[in-house]
């Protein structure tokens, strides 16, 4: 299940990316500071797209999403993934049976509400669902977690721009997530 596989990159991302001291992070120059956090000009050269990007938080190189083309960049608890369909997964085409296809994931089988938002000359698709994270043969229970994602149609599919944070904090970072949609360039 492609949700399935989004939520996976998540956790992926979580458990693989820590921020180094002297990273080539922090040659970049900060374009912007949202929130508190400051921004570099990110750009994918694999995945096609550019945007501002969180200079101190982890960023997964293309390279290390297992077949994914993308990025993530995660802190802590949180990650903003951003990945490029039918390249991430070749039966994924439609941002709009994408979206629809996400009351699978939600716990009662209820679909999200779908929203549509012009956002720099784009009609972007909005939803957002909240669940208990997948954790694979875990027993203990875990706060809920909100997913926010964006999707944005190109030719010949899409991408989708997500932000996974806990349920109950997870405002500390959407105005990180609102930058990376706002700012976000696709180049195909």
């Amino acid at each position: 299940m492609n949700i399935g596989r989004a939520l996976l990159l998540a956790v992926l991302a979580l458990s693989a990316c820590k921020k180094a001291a002297g990273t080539a992070a922090d040659a970049f120059p900060v374009k912007d500071t949202i929130a508190g956090v400051p921004m570099i000009e990110f750009d994918s050269p694999e995945a096609h797209f550019s945007c501002l990007a969180p200079r101190d938080w982890g960023i997964v190189p293309e390279k290390r999403l297992q077949g994914y083309k993308g990025a993530a960049f995660t802190l802590s608890d949180v990650s903003i993934s951003i990945l490029k369909y039918p390249e991430s997964s070749p039966d994924v085409k439609d941002a709009r049976k994408f979206a629809e296809s996400f009351w699978q994931a939600d716990v009662n089988g209820k679909q999200p509400d779908i929203a549509e938002e012009n956002i720099g000359g784009a009609t972007v698709l909005r939803l957002h669902i909240e669940r208990e994270p997948l954790i694979p043969h875990s027993k203990t229970k875990r706060p809920p977690v909100r997913h926010d994602f964006v999707l944005v149609p190109v030719k010949g599919g899409f991408y989708e721009i997500s932000h996974s944070a806990p349920a109950a904090s997870y405002q500390k970072t959407l105005p990180v997530f609102e930058a990376i949609v706002r700012s976000f360039k696709p180049k195909s």
